[in-house]
């Protein structure tokens, strides 16, 4: 009698680093369970470009996807006091708040990915924000492994950056959008000033 393989539910930021993402976890036994939820695109058109490669791939890789409403007022609320001159939650260092509000915003989507698994049922979780060479691994890992006690589930963690270039070029080899952002509108801005 074979055995299926583990369910692990993988809170994903779009396919170009799906696409990595997925290979390694099917390489060490698991069956995928995408997960797109973005409380940070602020704009409904990045949310549902990024969303319609996504479809595919999974509907391609024969992979089941659930699918977060858009709800960018989610996000946006909770960062408001640390940009507001008001407030004593300010915060004046460019770098600090950028610090702060990517710790936010990996705190939401980790929150409701563990959420969701332990919903339906599935004891490992992961997210491809670890395959980009520009977030905060350490910061993902502690929130992972905090936040996954509460509910008994399994953080799964690998480091998947060394496969970031191979899902850049899978989405070039594949006319995917590939995002230059990770979706908030303030690093939109903070991208074009670069």
């Amino acid at each position: 009698m074979t055995t299926s393989p583990p369910k692990i539910f993988v809170h994903t930021c779009c396919t170009a680093c799906l696409s990595h993402v997925y290979s390694q976890l099917k390489l060490a036994g698991f069956e995928v369970i995408s997960y797109y939820f973005h409380p940070e695109i602020g704009s409904q058109e990045e949310f549902d470009q990024r969303l319609a490669d996504l479809r595919t791939f999974c509907e391609e890789h024969k992979i089941k996807l659930v699918i977060a409403e858009f709800q960018p007022q989610e996000f946006e609320k909770t960062i408001i006091p640390f940009k507001d001159r008001a407030s004593l939650k300010f915060i004046n260092d460019k770098e600090r708040y950028r610090r702060r509000r990517c710790q936010i915003c990996n705190s939401m989507v980790l929150q409701k990915t563990i959420e969701q698994a332990k919903k339906i049922r599935i004891k490992y979780f992961t997210t491809t924000l670890l395959c980009s060479p520009y977030k905060d691994h350490s910061q993902i890992i502690e929130i992972s492994n905090e936040k996954s006690l509460d509910y008994s589930l399994n953080f799964y963690y690998e480091d998947f950056r060394k496969g970031y270039w191979k899902g850049r070029n899978y989405g070039r080899n594949h006319n995917v959008y590939l995002p230059t952002h990770c979706g908030c509108l303030e690093s939109l801005k903070e991208k074009r000033l670069e």
